[in-house]
């Protein structure tokens, strides 16, 4: 959860804020089309090297992908793991996707969408894989099954010249916050308003739910809201991208971010044990560098998390 950008990154994260700054305008826009994108992230490959095939792992892709490939739900609205720029969809979680397929010698195909399509979509098997972020709730693990990517908390950004910060939980109680639609810290936050705000005989926090990040941050830069609540890593993300947001102190609820992937699918296992090859190699840690995360919190092993073993204790299972 280091939020500190790199300075290797500072040039082309300058590059990046105009353009930034127009998706935070464009929050009106029907982010939830999707749009396939076949190949991999443009230039993916320049930075962290030669992915290779691991075979062992190859041989065990189902037919049904070594023929069609992998359809992979990307969420488009959450920099810097998955987002749109300038027209393509790039971000550090992207390109951790282009390596795995690479360690399994498979198509990916992507489909940039809005959060909420994802999981549905993974459970009716219109995604295959879905790169969102997902934190690994007990609610979630009861649909589908999660391979872990990084830790990562909830923090709260606000405009600067409200002069306001998040030191402790209690802090929001009388406090209006934007919240992505189907993030679960909507969820969290209303079981807070009630056992830390109301039954202190406090004010309950007012929650607002906006159908994407974009526009859940554009509420705060204009006025609507005085909090807008998200990882970490993004929060900091976007107020390096401007001079006018502070993010707060505090960090909470912190949970994994996960890939999901269907229960029964082999793919869960198989992008697990992938995983475990970019960690081994460096490649996982280069990717991460190259976006600014740094050391934030990473996972140091592959793991699948399952409605059985939330932690993901013990080895990667050989089946889902």
């Amino acid at each position: 959860m280091n939020r500190d950008m790199k300075s290797t990154r500072a040039i082309a994260l300058g590059r990046r804020s105009a353009r930034f700054a127009a998706m935070t305008v464009a929050a009106g826009l029907a982010l939830s089309t999707t749009v396939i994108v076949a190949s991999g992230p443009a230039g993916a490959a320049s930075y962290y090297g030669n992915v290779k095939v691991v075979a062992s792992l190859h041989s065990q892709v189902p037919a049904q992908f070594l023929k069609s490939g992998v359809k992979v739900a990307v969420f488009n609205d959450w920099p810097p793991d998955e987002f749109i720029d300038n027209g393509q969809l790039v971000g550090w979680s992207v390109d951790l996707a282009h390596a795995i397929g690479k360690v399994l010698g498979v198509k990916f195909t992507y489909v940039p969408t809005s959060f909420d399509a994802v999981l549905p979509g993974l459970q009716n098997g219109r995604f295959n894989l879905g790169f969102a972020s997902f934190g690994s709730t007990t609610q979630r693990l009861a649909a589908l099954n999660f391979i872990p990517e990084r830790s990562d908390g909830t923090a709260y950004a606000s405009l600067k010249t409200n002069d306001l910060n998040v030191k402790t939980i209690s802090d929001l109680c009388g406090k209006s916050v934007a919240e992505l639609t189907g993030a679960y810290d909507f969820t969290y936050l209303t079981g807070i308003s009630q056992t830390t705000c109301v039954a202190n005989n406090k004010t309950a926090i007012t929650l607002q739910q906006f159908p994407t990040q974009a526009a859940a941050q554009l509420a705060v830069t204009s006025g609507r809201v005085q909090f807008v609540a998200a990882g970490s890593a993004t929060l900091n993300y976007w107020a390096k991208q401007t001079s006018t947001i502070s993010v707060s102190t505090l960090i909470a609820n912190a949970v994994y971010n996960c890939i999901g992937v269907k229960k029964n699918s082999m793919l869960g296992p198989l992008t697990a044990k992938a995983l475990q090859v970019l960690i081994s190699d460096g490649t996982y840690q280069k990717i991460m560098s190259h976006w600014g995360l740094g050391t934030a919190d990473p996972v140091t092993r592959g793991m699948l998390l399952t409605a059985k073993n939330p932690t993901g204790a013990g080895p990667i299972p050989s089946k889902p």
